[in-house]
């Protein structure tokens, strides 16, 4: 396992300026495809990559049983490679942050939002739950591997997950949250809504003979080739993105999963709580 530090070869200013935009390949300089340890040049973790650990059945387990939870959206924002307002059918403009249309979902829990005022399962949670249910062996051996690899991260997100209402932790994880992608090409961002001290746990599911879609970190000149049952443990609060897929055909698909505590879960109350404010906000009034 090979131990490596990257300098930054962009500023935090230029990958601002790289934010929202969709780039390619000329921005690996260090293409990872072995099991690798990446830090900046003051010794922070960047990432940890690790190949060939998941079982290949959990992991189409993961993939078949949270399928359903994808559906073309608009919620993805910057990570869509754009974010503007929304605009009411009076022509006014709402304060709800809109994206580019791509195919994602949500497995778990969410919190509260502008748009929803209450902790709450997400609809494919509720709509499935026969299938969460099914799929959660791969989100706790993610979990288990995220644990082993990265104890200083984890036990810091597992500490606050513990202290969250259990009604909206993955159980027996650190986790409220898994996203699937499919055929996804995300544009340079940072994600919003995750804990802040902990890492980002992204696995892919391959199907087809195509190339790309390598995970970037740009400001380090950083690609990662991820296949199937590969792991990735990473920063998601630095700028990433990842590039185009190559030889793309009909039959080919990419999902990837991104597991995580969002970061504002430990507010949530019990349900009985939130099913109140749900009734408040029925009403036309807002509990702060």
């Amino acid at each position: 396992m090979e131990k490596i530090k990257f300098k930054r070869v962009h500023t935090e200013q230029q990958g601002h300026e790289l934010a929202k935009k969709h780039i390619g390949e000329e921005y690996i300089k260090t293409l990872i495809t072995n099991d690798a340890d990446g830090y900046d040049m003051y010794g922070n973790l960047l990432f940890k990559f690790r190949k060939n650990v998941i079982p290949i059945d959990i992991l189409k387990a993961g993939v078949d049983n949270f399928k359903d939870s994808i559906e073309w959206t608009e919620s993805r924002g910057a990570a869509s490679g754009f974010s503007g307002k929304r605009t009411r059918a009076d022509g006014s403009i709402s304060n709800t942050s809109v994206g580019a249309k791509v195919e994602s979902g949500v497995v778990g829990f969410m919190d509260k939002s502008a748009m929803i005022r209450y902790c709450r399962k997400t609809a494919f949670t509720k709509k499935y739950f026969d299938n969460y249910q099914e799929g959660l062996p791969f989100v706790k051996f993610v979990d288990e591997q995220y644990k082993k690899l990265c104890p200083e991260y984890y036990n810091r997100q597992k500490n606050i997950a513990e202290g969250t209402n259990q009604n909206y932790v993955i159980p027996d994880t650190s986790f409220t949250t898994v996203t699937v992608n499919k055929n996804f090409r995300t544009a340079v961002h940072k994600d919003a809504g995750d804990f802040s001290e902990g890492f980002g746990n992204l696995v892919v599911y391959r199907e087809g003979d195509w190339g790309g879609g390598y995970f970037i970190l740009p400001e380090y000149g950083v690609g990662i080739d991820l296949k199937n049952t590969d792991i990735l443990f990473v920063d998601v609060h630095k700028y990433h993105c990842n590039t185009g897929f190559t030889n793309f055909t009909d039959d080919c698909l990419r999902v990837s999963f991104v597991l995580y505590y969002r970061e504002y879960m430990y507010k949530c109350k019990a349900p009985k709580d939130e099913l109140l404010r749900v009734k408040i906000d029925q009403g036309g009034y807002h509990r702060l």
